[in-house]
């Protein structure tokens, strides 16, 4: 079972033993502008991705 993650509710298969940092970038996703959400928890963008983890990036909004 592959590991799976959520940009901007498109749906991608990452691998597993990469981090969630690596795995965003690899898709063209900037990983410091969103906040990750694992199994429903959220995690920083360095934890390491293990098989059939369920990630989604929520977009981070910010401003002056």
């Amino acid at each position: 079972m592959a590991a799976k993650i959520t940009v901007l509710n498109k749906e991608y298969g990452v691998d597993p033993g990469t981090t969630i940092c690596d795995a965003v970038r690899s898709i063209g996703f900037i990983p410091d502008a969103f906040v990750f959400m694992m199994n429903g928890r959220p995690v920083p963008m360095d934890t390491q991705i293990a098989d059939g983890d369920v990630i989604k990036a929520v977009k981070v909004a910010s401003g002056g």
